[in-house]
């Protein structure tokens, strides 16, 4: 029952989340809040859809077990010190975006993020979070003209 208990956990944590964006968004003028609310039902959704596959899973493995077959392949536990960790990076990311700017602090937490996670190597995680700040530059600040946090670039890269 434990893969079914952490799923259930992160998907309160997920709809909360969502909730909490739905209630902001109903705030905001019916254009601008539209995909934000769009967004979080789509949150609920795949929470709920997240907790139903755990319970199945659960409920195959149980049953499986029953009828003589051989036991499922252990599953791959949840490191929750890995969670905690990256979860305390975005909240730092989160606080650094408005002190040391958009560009300085994604590519960062990209590049961390990736490492971290062991998802790929050093030089690799540098293209990738640096070419993908170069791309989102282009894209909202020169060709949409919406303002981006700059930070400590303010001076070179301007709006």
């Amino acid at each position: 029952m434990g893969q079914v208990l952490d799923h259930s956990l992160f998907a309160l944590a997920t709809t909360g989340l969502g909730a909490y964006f739905f209630v902001k968004a109903s705030s905001m003028p019916a254009t601008a809040g539209l995909f934000p609310k769009l967004v979080s039902i789509l949150v609920f959704i795949l929470s709920g859809a997240m907790v139903l596959m755990a319970i199945r899973k659960q409920r195959q493995s149980t049953a499986g077990n029953n009828e003589g077959r051989e036991p499922a392949s252990p599953e791959k536990r949840i490191n929750r010190g890995t969670v905690v960790a990256y979860a305390v990076a975005i909240v730092a990311y989160i606080y650094a975006i408005p002190r040391i700017g958009y560009f300085v602090a994604t590519p960062l937490f990209m590049i961390l993020g990736y490492v971290f996670l062991r998802a790929m190597g050093l030089v690799r995680a540098i293209l990738v979070g640096v070419g993908f700040s170069i791309f989102i530059y282009f894209l909202f600040v020169w060709f949409l003209k919406l303002p981006i946090p700059m930070g400590c670039l303010e001076s070179l890269l301007g709006s």
